[in-house]
């Protein structure tokens, strides 16, 4: 998946959801905290086409200065 990205002129790096938390310390971590992209703050019920956590793949947190 990485060379794809990369091949594409895109580079990524996957990291797993703790190693995303750690970009969050020192920070006021707002909930639900890091957790997958679609999950974060759901405007909607999840229905028929909500995503599954693997198809979105991407890890979401919003962190404020204390």
């Amino acid at each position: 998946m990485t060379a794809i990205y990369t091949g594409a002129g895109t580079p990524v790096q996957f990291r797993a959801q703790k190693d995303v938390a750690r970009f969050f310390e020192g920070l006021d971590l707002l909930d639900p905290g890091v957790t997958v992209g679609h999950r974060w703050r759901p405007t909607v019920p999840a229905g028929p086409e909500t995503p599954t956590d693997a198809q979105v793949s991407l890890w979401t947190g919003v962190g404020i200065k204390p």
